[in-house]
């Protein structure tokens, strides 16, 4: 596994807005797209859309994960959305990932995120069935939101610090003194179940054994739900086991009918954030570069 990026994006960045729908609990969002050095509007290319997590915003993610320069090497557009506006409580530029109203199809943010990459690949050269989603923490909860309501739009999607479809906010420990509730594995099948509306996109998940935010249980329980409705073998095609940068990780890859559909990375020993980023908040940089891996996995399943 890769150890860490190091090229500069060369491509060209475009900030833009999306104006929000007449009806479904839609708003005004801002995100920024980056096309690729040597864009060409003749060929198609795989859109990759990365959601930031709480306390983030589009340009905070961009920053750390570093998907540009892998962008200009392979040939990709990428995409960061801005919750930019919400209401309620909630922790600063937290997608709405727990509530009902944003993560059901044809409303909300579900539908915004939908709608902002039916836009870029009305303006930009997209390859629809490349189509990608992936996030930290509640963008990733958010990016497996987008997976399970749209699961008839986006091919495959990324968690790094994720959570199942249908928990709860109670879920994850927002400080040391509120006690972490989660719902069982069953309940999350049922809900995950009810929302699928075609079968469940190819899905890699990130998770920290140290995890102290989304502690190692929320990851175990998006694999193996996702693992339940993907009628996926029990037993792993592939388990890679390494160390990168001192970290230790193993790789686990589940498939039905032979064909890579989940990838489970976990990691030890390392805090909340995105591993093998680059400098900057919420990256932990000495660790496997998850970018690439999600990279890799993206463009495999594309294939299959």
């Amino acid at each position: 596994m890769a150890a860490g990026h190091t090229k500069t994006a060369q491509g060209t960045v475009i900030d833009r807005e999306l104006v929000k729908a007449a009806k479904g609990v839609s708003r005004n969002r801002l995100y920024r797209v980056y096309l690729p050095a040597g864009y060409n509007p003749s060929r198609r290319y795989p859109l990759v859309m990365v959601l930031h997590g709480c306390s983030q915003d589009h340009r905070a993610i961009q920053n750390i994960a570093g998907f540009d320069a892998i962008a200009d090497r392979v040939g990709a557009i990428v995409v960061y959305p801005f919750v930019t506006t919400y209401s309620g409580l909630r922790t600063q530029n937290c997608w709405g990932w727990w509530l009902s109203a944003q993560r059901q199809r044809g409303r909300g943010e579900v539908a915004d995120l939908k709608r902002i990459a039916e836009d870029v690949s009305d303006e930009y050269a997209v390859d629809p069935s490349r189509r990608h989603v992936c996030g930290l923490s509640a963008g990733a909860a958010m990016s497996v939101a987008c997976l399970t309501t749209y699961s008839d739009y986006w091919t495959s999607g990324a968690s790094v610090a994720g959570v199942p479809y249908g928990e709860s906010s109670s879920s994850v420990r927002a400080n040391a003194h509120v006690p972490v509730r989660r719902k069982t594995l069953n309940t999350l099948i049922r809900l995950l179940s009810r929302a699928l509306v075609a079968p469940a996109p190819q899905l890699i998940i990130v998770q920290s054994s140290s995890d102290k935010v989304v502690g190692p249980r929320l990851g175990a329980n998006l694999r193996d739900s996702w693992l339940k409705v993907s009628n996926c073998e029990k037993h792993s095609l592939q388990v890679d086991v390494s160390v990168t940068h001192g970290v230790s990780w193993q790789f686990d890859q589940f498939g039905k009918s032979g064909k890579l559909h989940i990838g489970y990375l976990f990691i030890d020993g390392i805090d909340h954030g995105w591993p093998g980023g680059l400098e900057g908040q919420f990256s932990i940089p000495k660790a496997p570069n998850v970018s690439e891996l999600i990279w890799r996995f993206f463009e495999h399943v594309a294939k299959t």
